[in-house]
């Protein structure tokens, strides 16, 4: 029997599956993953919801043990994001994947961060409540949503506010890639997938895995690219 053809791609990065919450796609990601053949893969952030274990289905145990296989044959990073604090002990006990806040390395004769990318906002940092009520009321709307998630997907879309904060944070982004020295940044946090160049800073964003489609970027010699998932 022939066996099926798989994607390939020196890196790949994802971030932002919020496992626990009702609409992370887990069970999605698990297929996405088993299709590609990668060397290194980067997890940006926001891999899950928050502290309450009870919460994770089947398919996110599931993913888990899929991250911790994938770790014993490719490279695998955890950038954490901030709704990540207080997991890292035990994601590095359940997939022996080590974890970061930030991750810099050398590719190609290119150099390349990659960071999750709520640092750089500030309205976050500012407003934690107003802010936890809003991502609360939003993944309300996606719950109840189309299966097409058509609703959530518009608000998203048209909102002046979350343009505004993706467009800060990749701003700020640059500006940190600069003073860090990289040709690339990339973050998540945003659930907004992005490309943005300012001179000799570029700035990449990797969406997430809540919304349909998800998004995710291959990294492969110089071809660098932003994909779509339905």
């Amino acid at each position: 029997m022939q066996k099926e053809l798989k994607n390939k791609t020196h890196t790949l990065i994802i971030s932002d599956f919020h496992l626990g919450s009702k609409v992370s796609r887990s069970e999605d990601l698990i297929k996405f993953l088993r299709s590609f053949k990668f060397k290194k893969l980067i997890l940006l952030g926001d891999i899950f919801e928050s502290l309450n274990f009870r919460k994770l289905n089947k398919f996110d145990w599931e993913l888990l043990s899929l991250i911790g296989d994938i770790s014993r044959g490719s490279k695998v990073i955890w950038v954490a994001g901030n709704h990540d604090a207080g997991l890292t002990d035990f994601f590095t006990s359940l997939t022996d994947v080590r974890v970061r806040n930030v991750y810099k390395w050398k590719y190609q004769n290119k150099k390349y961060l990659a960071i999750h990318g709520h640092q750089f906002d500030n309205f976050l940092v500012n407003n934690a409540v107003i802010s936890f009520l809003a991502n609360q009321i939003y993944k309300l709307i996606q719950l109840f949503d189309f299966k097409d998630k058509r609703v959530s997907r518009a608000i998203k879309r048209k909102s002046k506010g979350w343009l505004r904060i993706s467009k800060k944070v990749a701003s700020r982004a640059i500006i940190y890639g600069r003073v860090m020295q990289v040709d690339y940044i990339f973050c998540g946090h945003t659930h907004k997938a992005m490309e943005l160049n300012k001179g000799d800073v570029h700035y990449y964003n990797c969406g997430c895995w809540t919304d349909i489609p998800a998004n995710y970027i291959t990294l492969d010699n110089n071809d660098l690219e932003i994909h779509q998932y339905v």
